[in-house]
């Protein structure tokens, strides 16, 4: 291993995930000398364990998938539905930048690195607003891990918790497939030529050779960047930047080799991650028990807003005024987890027919199959208003036995552990499990009874669960009469306790359209720049779509690096300079 010493480059990228990784290769294109500074033994931040899908509007892909399903998508009506979503906290310099940019950068990525995307239908988190489609999202296409050669020793893993025997799913239809196996001869013989290639690969390789979702996305920047001489100093974590006058010139790295300056001579950019486990900030910033409570997030230990800190030691303007603190996500943790490994973010199960979600009173208190973040906000706000902290995810034998439970997979795979650690709650009927789970019993079987006659009916005269296109999107398409709406009738019946954690803080550095660090004047840091979620969301706290973290990440980290290129006087292959434009500024 190469001995770390003092050094100067012309870019500093502080963070490996996928917003400084498109900064990174971006600015190695133009030219520029980039080194990337990573605080974690291995790369890939935040993304490599995400889905590795990225919401942007009017990008080619979605245009060709708009035209065989007879969609359209224009940049006015998701500049619409963006507003929207930002509410009063409409930033229109940077949406703009956004919707100008996006889908050139998806296009500039995809011929300049190893990256490609594919077009997704998912509809947007707010179907019925104006504005809405379900075009806007990509996914990536899977990697041969055999490309990635001696990057593989330090690519960071998937979230260990949701792979199956040492696979992970990529695709929707994979999905799909592995939770209908034990009802479907079909999707059996697909699971079972799935998982002979998978061990195959265990016995040729020891590791599967098929790299999917966010890991995807990271492993093809990593590979372009290392293809490119764009080195990567892992277990270095930046614990200063170096001011020079009204220039931030570099930082100073805390390095096995000991502390070493970098210098940068055209910018510094911050893509640390943002500061879900920095419990100062979290006093400070977050609402109600997420202020206080010991978070129960599915995100890397090691973002703790150093990049925040940093910035704010030399001027820099921290924005906490948006309408969310954090990306939410209901996640569930097992009895004994003491990092990120034993959480469960609960994507599929609560969006399925025969589950609930109930405080200690026995009561439901949202539509459990809205989008996550909005499933959050309604969590923190119905705690403080019932005081509790405390929420069920309840489901029958059958939902169980059909599409698993946080940590429990779908029949036929055993769940006996799960019961006897604790994390899984199980009782013969309604009244034994709210006894052991401290819940209301009269209350708990009134609401079953009511859900039960919304199921059978098709609406949910409560919560409109089921109503919305993205409600039944994520339901179960077999099911009727709505697809996300079922019975709860069949015991023994389950429950696993649920917590408001977060895949993000959406929080963060105050920033102008390319991306600059803003000081508390509101003008620009020369020479500092903040990407991804240490930069304040760009949709004001908002979550239009799938894909809503990276997208703005990987954009903005592009225009940063657009606007550091420009300034040096070099410009991106392919991409006219702004005269005037945004890098003219």
């Amino acid at each position: 291993m190469t001995t770390k010493s003092a050094c100067t480059v012309d870019v500093l990228v502080i963070g490996s995930g996928g917003a400084g990784l498109t900064a990174a290769a971006t600015a190695r294109k133009a030219g520029l000398d980039v080194l990337v500074a990573e605080k974690e033994p291995v790369f890939g931040g935040t993304t490599a364990t995400s889905g590795g899908v990225i919401w942007i509007p009017g990008n080619r892909h979605a245009a060709k998938l708009g035209d065989s399903i007879g969609v359209s998508d224009t940049t006015d009506a998701a500049r619409t539905y963006i507003r929207i979503e930002a509410g009063q906290h409409v930033d229109e310099p940077r949406i703009e930048a956004y919707l100008k940019y996006g889908p050139v950068m998806v296009d500039f990525i995809e011929a300049q690195t190893e990256v490609k995307f594919h077009a997704m239908e998912f509809p947007d988190y707010h179907p019925e607003e104006p504005g809405a489609s379900k075009i806007r999202s990509l996914g990536t296409v899977e990697y041969d891990a055999r490309k990635m050669g001696p990057l593989m020793k330090t690519l960071k893993g998937e979230l260990p918790q949701t792979l199956f025997l040492g696979l992970a799913l990529g695709s929707s239809l994979e999905m799909e497939n592995f939770m209908k196996a034990g009802r479907s001869v079909k999707a059996m013989g697909f699971v079972a030529k799935r998982m002979v290639g998978h061990f195959r690969d265990l016995a040729l390789h020891r590791s599967s050779q098929s790299i999917v979702r966010g890991r995807a996305l990271i492993a093809r920047l990593a590979r372009t960047l290392h293809d490119d001489g764009v080195p990567f100093w892992l277990e270095s974590p930046a614990r200063e930047l170096i001011l020079d006058g009204d220039k931030i010139v570099g930082a100073r790295l805390e390095t096995p080799d000991g502390t070493v300056e970098v210098r940068a001579r055209h910018g510094v950019v911050l893509a640390g991650g943002g500061y879900p486990r920095d419990m100062a900030r979290r006093r400070d910033h977050h609402p109600g028990v997420t202020a206080t409570m010991e978070p129960v997030l599915p995100v890397p230990m090691g973002n703790t807003g150093d990049g925040a800190q940093m910035a704010e030691a030399v001027g820099a303007r921290f924005n906490g005024n948006l309408s969310s603190a954090a990306a939410w996500m209901p996640t569930s943790k097992l009895p004994d987890a003491t990092d990120f490994t034993g959480v469960w973010p609960h994507l599929v199960d609560r969006n399925k027919p025969g589950f609930i979600m109930v405080t200690p009173d026995g009561r439901r208190f949202a539509n459990e199959s809205e989008n996550y973040r909005d499933l959050g906000l309604d969590m923190i706000a119905t705690f403080e208003a019932r005081e509790t902290d405390t929420c069920w995810l309840i489901g029958d034998r059958r939902a169980v036995r059909r599409w698993g439970m946080g940590f429990v997979r779908p029949f036929p795979i055993p769940h006996g552990h799960y019961v006897r650690s604790g994390y899984l709650k199980r009782g013969e009927t309604l009244e034994d499990l709210a006894g052991i789970c401290g819940i209301d019993p009269v209350e708990l079987a009134s609401t079953v009874k009511r859900f039960n006659g919304f199921a059978k009916a098709g609406v949910d005269a409560d919560f409109q669960r089921g109503a919305s296109a993205y409600d039944k999107h994520h339901g179960d398409e077999e099911n009727t009469p709505n697809p996300a709406l079922g019975t709860l009738d069949t015991g023994p019946y389950y429950a696993v306790r649920i917590y408001p954690g977060e895949i993000t803080s959406y929080k963060g550095l105050a920033t102008d359209a390319n991306a600059r660090v803003l000081g508390h004047d509101d003008q620009p840091i020369d020479g500092l720049y903040a990407v991804g979620n240490d930069q304040a969301n760009v949709f004001g706290g908002g979550y239009p779509g799938a894909g809503g973290t990276i997208g703005p990440g990987m954009v903005f980290g592009w225009i940063a690096a657009k606007h550091i290129a420009e300034k040096s006087g070099r410009t991106l292959p392919g991409v006219p300079a702004d005269k005037p434009g945004l890098a003219a500024e």
